[in-house]
């Protein structure tokens, strides 16, 4: 009978150690979920914060171009009244004719520098539409990494408070048939 109680003691201090090992293992669980949570919830931000920076910065770009198709618009307009009142000149006098050409010549290299700005201000556009999609792609990447680490660390503690669950069914078995024998003695 004293065997028989020292072994049922020691079967509940090993019992009682498991318990514990799983509680210890379970609110670990519950921590790493929640770190993946929190994880995705940062980058959630972070795709935000640079989708709002991507649609200022195109927004901007946008509103210069249009500025500028304006001021090409605008030059046009202007050469075409002056090629209007050269054709009116030409009878009057062949000086004024090469003033008039002089002032057109001075509008069509102001508009052909007007019009390679707006080239280079869609060029700009362009390459900061395509940092942004890489800086997204890089984002997705990154939160992709995390989730899947923090997915395998829950399944492998998962798996850890699987195993000590079915160690604490054994002992608890052992612990049983351990006191129908003394019953029986």
């Amino acid at each position: 009978e004293s065997q028989s109680a020292a072994l049922k003691a020691e079967m509940e201090r090993h019992i009682d150690g498991l318990k514990t090992e799983l509680d210890a293992s379970q609110a670990k669980s519950i921590d790493l979920e929640s770190s993946l949570v929190a994880e995705r919830d940062a980058s959630a931000a972070k795709y935000s914060e640079l989708e709002a920076e991507k649609t200022s910065i195109e927004a901007e770009l946008q509103d210069r171009i249009e500025s500028h198709n304006a001021e090409v618009e605008s030059i046009r307009e202007n050469l075409t009244h002056m090629q209007t009142k050269l054709t009116d000149a030409e009878s009057q006098s062949a000086a004024l004719k090469a003033e008039m050409e002089r002032h057109i010549d001075g509008l069509k290299t102001e508009l052909d520098a007007s019009q390679a700005k707006s080239i280079d201000l869609e060029s700009s556009l362009v390459a900061e539409r395509d940092a942004s999609a890489a800086k997204y792609s890089e984002l997705e990447a990154e939160k992709t990494s995390i989730e899947a680490e923090l997915q395998d660390r829950i399944e492998s503690h998962n798996a850890e408070v699987e195993s000590i669950r079915e160690n604490l069914t054994h002992m608890q078995t052992k612990l049983t048939d351990a006191e129908s024998q003394s019953a029986a003695l």
